[in-house]
């Protein structure tokens, strides 16, 4: 079974269970701290050499809790050239220029896992994985063995499906189809989502997103996920359906706070159609920006933490059944027309 992604549950754990020994530091200088915030009336500081620290004795000494993440690998991971920013793969130490802007209408593939197979080819530079996860492959290890056999050609989609398709379109000839099964008791959640490494958002940046949705059967549980692959648990802020069938937001870090549409004008998000979904997001710790489209009326505008801590790197972008939860009924959605930009996106 799968952990719940969130940087917080990791903290808080080892928080509780305290230590033996416990490893004491000075107090950093405030231009080091990455994220202040408290747990059980004590304050605990995420700093820039990547470990938590909680305070033991105000202003003398802190006590190191856990390694959030390690800045030498961030460093390792990208190089600078010419004032562009690439990606540097650990394995083969080949260099990819980032994206602060994607573009996908899913045209030039062609249908079935053959074109799935062609949209995370190294060619296409925007793509570079897939998750299926589902009762016949319910765990990381799993899920993953299963899609290397898919990339070589020796398997094929068991109960969970992610596929280029000519069924329903918004446009052109071609959508992405995505069909997850319902979620038994024993698992978290259910996948069909695309994955790019490549895009990379930080403090200070605006992350505009939009794509074309067909819901079928039941609701998603998540429509987008941005993230941190370089902190522990991978935290970030995402796009969901809640309970009652209406967009917002939330974040995967600390005490995941969730951001609603305002009750009294909440609209609930259709299925058997074509549903244009457009997001905003301002990065920041403290005063961030989010604001949600729904065929063309903002539902959404509300203020708050949209990033998990100062130097995070939002590196990967997650499309199409990113999470659900319904342990009754299965998800088909179809996606297409999807653009995401560090600049506002034209119409």
């Amino acid at each position: 079974m799968k952990t719940s992604n969130c940087l917080s549950c990791v903290l808080v754990v080892l928080l509780s269970l305290g230590c033996n020994r416990p490893q004491l530091v000075a107090p950093f200088e405030e231009e080091r701290l990455e994220l202040i915030y408290e747990t059980d009336g004590r304050k605990v500081f995420v700093v820039d050499d990547g470990n938590a620290y909680r305070e033991t004795k105000p202003g003398e000494a802190w006590e190191l809790v856990t390694r959030v993440f390690d800045p030498e690998e961030v460093q390792r991971s990208y190089t600078i050239e010419d004032g562009k920013t690439y990606r540097v793969s650990p394995d083969t130490q080949k260099r990819f220029e980032v994206l602060n802007e994607l573009v996908e209408s899913f045209e030039d593939v062609e249908c079935g896992l053959p074109g799935l197979r062609e949209l995370v080819s190294e060619q296409r530079l925007r793509w570079g994985s897939f998750t299926l996860q589902s009762p016949e492959a319910p765990t990381v290890a799993d899920y993953v063995a299963h899609r290397q056999k898919m990339l070589a050609g020796q398997a094929d989609f068991r109960d969970c499906r992610l596929e280029p398709t000519s069924e329903k379109v918004h446009s052109g000839n071609r959508s992405l189809k995505c069909v997850a099964p319902s979620k038994p008791d024993d698992m978290i959640t259910c996948k069909a989502s695309l994955s790019s490494p490549l895009v990379y958002f930080r403090n200070g940046d605006h992350f505009w997103f939009e794509a074309f949705y067909w819901a079928e059967l039941s609701l998603p549980m998540t429509l987008i996920d941005l993230e941190c692959e370089f902190v522990a648990e991978h935290p970030g802020i995402r796009l969901r359906i809640f309970d009652d069938e209406t967009l917002g937001i939330e974040l995967k870090a600390l005490d995941k706070p969730t951001y609603r549409q305002p009750e009294q004008s909440r609209v609930t998000f259709p299925r058997g159609k074509w549903v244009r979904v457009r997001v905003h997001f301002a990065l920041s710790t403290t005063d961030g920006k989010m604001e949600v489209w729904q065929d063309g009326q903002k539902v959404l505008d509300r203020t708050g933490m949209t990033l998990p801590f100062r130097s995070a790197i939002y590196n990967s972008l997650e499309v199409g059944i990113s999470a659900h939860s319904n342990p009754k009924q299965p998800c088909v959605l179809y996606v297409d027309d999807l653009r995401c930009s560090s600049f506002e996106l034209t119409e």
